[in-house]
């Protein structure tokens, strides 16, 4: 469901499977895929900017929420896999993504939005290119971007997908995020959201430690994987309730974990954030 203020990943870090990426960094995806409208999401308009030479002017807000709707990235990976009864491409994909629109946003949001499948599918590709093991029937990537909070500054998507490899007994999860400035037509990082001289970073590797340990128990955790370092935090998305934070598979306990999704409420990161900021108006709206 998608959560509309009232007034959100970029960085993919696949876990290791069947054919896994061994942690090298992603390619740039070449184009491809077939794009689709398929389905229109209701939103509520959030209030705009105030002129009036406040240090929030340099936040340009639209008139109005823009329309949502999803894009689909599907094919065959080329190639052959061979049975007694037949032969196929050795992997297909099957992925979703939002497409954002509407007077003043900027054309550059459609290619950030859509990059997160382009380069999963990229590296799927190159797995299945390295994998010289015999395959007994295709490998699927699949899955699909959701909207946590779309308004007139910003729209923040998670990305939950899942491979399965040829052969294996169960999938290997994959997982992003992605917030944007809609005007500006560019990916926001933390420091675009919080102050840099506050504890923003401790506190949400306290809270995710807290809520982890909790659900899964003490021993079950990996502490180093939530280490206050930007690289733990790479996952990073916003909605109404707060800031959404995703775990890669392994990065933070066993594989049977998945990859974990913790949610730090803004009552307890709030204060950290800059209210002049793109995303001031969620604290001031959540009280």
């Amino acid at each position: 469901m998608v959560t509309v203020a009232v007034g959100v990943a970029l960085v993919v870090g696949f876990a290791a499977g069947c054919a896994a990426d061994g942690g090298r960094s992603l390619p740039d995806p070449p184009g491809g895929g077939v794009p689709t409208t398929t389905s229109s999401v209701p939103t509520t308009p959030s209030p705009g900017v105030t002129a009036g030479g406040s240090p929030s002017d340099r936040w340009v807000s639209l008139d109005a929420v823009p329309v949502v709707s999803m894009g689909r990235l599907a094919g065959d990976v080329a190639g052959v896999w061979e049975v007694a009864d037949g032969a196929g491409p050795v992997g297909t994909y099957d992925l979703s993504f939002p497409v954002v629109e509407g007077p003043g946003v900027s054309p550059v949001v459609a290619d950030l939005l859509r990059a997160p499948v382009e380069r999963a599918r990229a590296v799927f590709v190159a797995d299945l290119a390295e994998d010289e093991s015999v395959a007994v029937e295709p490998s699927h990537l699949y899955g699909s971007g959701r909207i946590l909070l779309v308004d007139t500054r910003v729209v923040s998507v998670e990305y939950d997908l899942s491979v399965e490899w040829s052969g294996a007994a169960g999938a290997d999860q994959r997982v992003d995020t992605v917030l944007i400035d809609l005007v500006a037509g560019r990916v926001l990082e933390p420091l675009d959201v919080f102050y840099d001289d506050s504890p923003w970073l401790e506190t949400l590797a306290s809270v995710a430690l807290a809520d982890l340990e909790a659900r899964f128990g003490a021993d079950t955790i990996w502490p180093d994987g939530l280490a206050a370092t930007p690289g733990n935090f790479d996952h990073l998305a916003l909605d109404g309730d707060g800031v959404v934070l995703w775990f890669d598979r392994y990065q933070v306990g066993p594989g049977v974990l998945g990859a974990p999704r913790v949610t730090v409420p803004w009552s307890q990161v709030g204060e950290f954030v800059d209210p002049n900021g793109p995303v001031g108006h969620l604290v001031a709206a959540a009280g």
